[in-house]
């Protein structure tokens, strides 16, 4: 006795493939833009928080030094005008804030200067304003700071000000 034979339909017709194809492109166009989304925020990000990072240090310092100062040197301070340069002097010793290139340096006293701002990080913009009364003087802090390239790129603006402990 003979076995019947069975037809067995094996492989994929071409539509079924046509569709497959254009499933897994819809799949992986999504997958693609998701990543490339991503990356973009992060590197936006990244950017930003050392933009903030490096601005706060910059002017925490720049406010703590003026705040704890008794006068300012206007022989060698630039007021007004930017690249600005602020020295002021403490009870015992003197703080001078100022560019070098593009990086924002404090030196103190006789000391080697020392950088406020990271190599990656430009100082597009630094100005100083003095306001004196006879018992006080407020002096303001202006600097912008710029990071990243390309469409990475980012510059914020900081400010501040301080009245010098000596003067009021």
């Amino acid at each position: 006795m003979r076995m019947p034979r069975i037809k067995i339909n094996s492989g994929y017709s071409l539509l079924e493939i046509v569709i497959y194809v254009g499933i897994l492109a819809i799949i992986a166009v999504l997958v693609v833009g998701s990543t490339l989304s991503i990356y973009r925020a992060f590197a936006k990000t990244r950017v930003e928080r050392k933009l903030i990072a490096n601005g706060d240090v910059a002017l925490e310092t720049m406010i703590r030094g003026i705040r704890s100062a008794t006068s300012s040197n206007a022989a060698v301070s630039v007021f007004g005008s930017s690249p600005g340069v602020l020295q002021i002097n403490a009870e015992n010793s003197t703080e001078k804030f100022s560019l070098s290139g593009t990086i924002l340096q404090i030196k103190r006293g006789g000391d080697a200067a020392g950088n406020l701002t990271s190599p990656d990080v430009s100082v597009t913009s630094l100005i100083f304003y003095s306001t004196s009364t006879d018992d006080s003087t407020m002096i303001r802090t202006q600097f912008t700071l710029e990071a990243g390239s390309g469409i990475f790129k980012k510059t914020k603006s900081f400010y501040g000000s301080a009245v010098m402990r000596g003067r009021y």
